[in-house]
C-alpha cells in the first residue's frame, strides 16, 4: 500500500479576505502549521502596517516566518523567504504537520510551487507543478466548505 502524503495547502487572496481566519482553521481542523507567505509581516514592528495576525490568533495555530526580520534587513528577498519556507515545510512534513502558506505575496508563493522560477530546473517537471496546484485547488474548496458548515 503506498503511503499517504500530508497535502500542502495555499491560501491566498486579496487583502481582507479572511485568509489568515480561513487558514487559522484549516490548521486546527487538519493538523496544520501556518507559514505566513507575506513579504511585510516577516518584518518585526510592522504589526499595524502590515495587519499582521494577533497573538491571540496566533496562539490559535503555530505560525512561521511572522516578525522574524529586522525592519533594516536590506537585502532580504524571494530566495531568503523560499530557503526558510522549505526547511519548515520538510520539517513539517517531516512530523506529518499539513503546511499551510498564506499570503498575498503571490511571487513569494510561486517560489515554493514552481521551483523553476528562480532555480535551474527541467521544464518537463512542470506538470508536477501544475498538479500540487490543483491539489492545493481542491483543498481549499474543502476547507471552505468546511468553514461554511461550522457556520
Amino acid at each position: 500500500m503506498a503511503a499517504v502524503r500530508t497535502p500542502l495547502v495555499v491560501v491566498l487572496g486579496p487583502t481582507g479576505a479572511g485568509k489568515s481566519r480561513l487558514a487559522i482553521e484549516i490548521a486546527k481542523a487538519f493538523r496544520g502549521e501556518i507559514i505566513s507567505a507575506d513579504s511585510m509581516q516577516i518584518y518585526k514592528g510592522l504589526d499595524i502596517i502590515s495587519n499582521k495576525v494577533t497573538e491571540e490568533e496566533q496562539a490559535e495555530a503555530p505560525h512561521h516566518l511572522i516578525s522574524c526580520v529586522e525592519p533594516d534587513h536590506k537585502h532580504y528577498n524571494v530566495v531568503d523567504f523560499r530557503d526558510a519556507a522549505v526547511r519548515i515545510i520538510d520539517d513539517l512534513f517531516s512530523r506529518s504537520k499539513m503546511p499551510i502558506i498564506v499570503g498575498g505575496t503571490n511571487y513569494y508563493i510561486e517560489s515554493i510551487l514552481w521551483d523553476f522560477l528562480i532555480n535551474k530546473v527541467n521544464f518537463g517537471d512542470a506538470a508536477a507543478y501544475v498538479l500540487k496546484l490543483c491539489v492545493c485547488g481542491v483543498m481549499a474548496v474543502i476547507a471552505c466548505n468546511l468553514m461554511l458548515a461550522r457556520s
